[in-house]
């Protein structure tokens, strides 16, 4: 037995032989397998490895992407990263790695789900909520991008609309799009099939879908609905710009601790390839 496969996380055994995507999350530094019922569902607090294998000339090709979320600890995606050297190695060195932070994710990354990723707060560690909490809970997204859509959650409050992006209100019983007043006919679309997603995933396929347009105050139901869950009818202001729409800076601190630990497990586990 090579050393490659010698170390290698016994939840990897196997992997790489169907076309497809593979998810793991690391649960106490060890990468354990998710339900692809959950495939596209993120938790901020977490950290996770994807393995994506597709075809071509009667051979396999691997992709691989650590997924690190924003709330994840320093160890987690450090487990992350060294995890996926071990996966690579268990596939011959051959597959080609990259890492994904939340929110700034690549689009090859975000191709492999559709229509979009749902990236949610909390975490293993922290505990998750149970299904029906998860469906009660109202949450609102922000909905962005024509081609690849990028899904964030944000402060259900009236600042965190604005005219340029535009939102989806998750609720109980009705699932809300909110077409700031700047966006395009693309984004509004993309958005629609988002909300579509939601609903037969999450609501079963029962819930209402109502589109309210920034700026026109119609006279309907769902429009009045969606401003009283908001405290009312009131002008949103512009947008802010926020960390997710700069440079993406890591923390010296941080990518220093997160190669140490690559490091030691290259030297002390196995070769890697150059």
């Amino acid at each position: 037995m090579s050393s490659s496969t010698k170390y290698a996380d016994p939840a990897f055994q196997g992997v790489g032989h169907k076309i497809g995507t593979e998810i793991w999350r690391i649960e106490n530094f060890q990468p354990v397998p998710i339900p692809k019922s959950d495939y596209g569902k993120f938790y901020s607090g977490d950290s996770y490895i994807i393995l994506q294998t597709t075809g071509k000339g009667g051979t396999y090709l691997y992709d691989i992407h650590f997924w690190i979320g924003k709330e994840s600890s320093q160890d987690e995606a450090g487990t992350a990263a060294i995890k996926t050297v071990e996966l690579d190695a268990v596939l011959g060195g051959r597959a080609v790695q990259h890492r994904e932070p939340q929110g700034f994710e690549s689009d090859k990354f975000l191709s492999y789900f559709k229509p979009c990723i749902i990236p949610s707060e909390g975490g293993f560690a922290s505990g998750f909520k149970k299904p029906e909490e998860e469906k009660s809970e109202t949450r609102l997204y922000t909905c962005r991008g024509k081609r690849v859509v990028r899904m964030k959650q944000v402060p259900f409050a009236r600042s965190s609309l604005n005219h340029d992006d535009v939102f989806i209100l998750d609720t109980e019983k009705k699932i809300y799009q909110f077409n700031g007043a700047n966006t395009n006919i693309q984004e509004r679309a993309k958005a629609l099939e988002v909300i579509q997603y939601l609903k037969d995933k999450y609501h079963e396929g029962t819930c209402d879908i109502a589109i309210i347009d920034d700026g026109k105050l119609q006279a309907d139901s769902d429009s009045g609905e969606f401003w009283v869950l908001f405290g009312g009818f009131a002008p949103i202001g512009k947008k802010v710009v926020s960390e997710d729409d700069t440079v993406l800076e890591t923390s010296p601190a941080k990518l220093y601790g997160y190669l140490f630990l690559l490091l030691q497990h290259c030297m002390y586990g196995f070769s890697t390839k150059s």
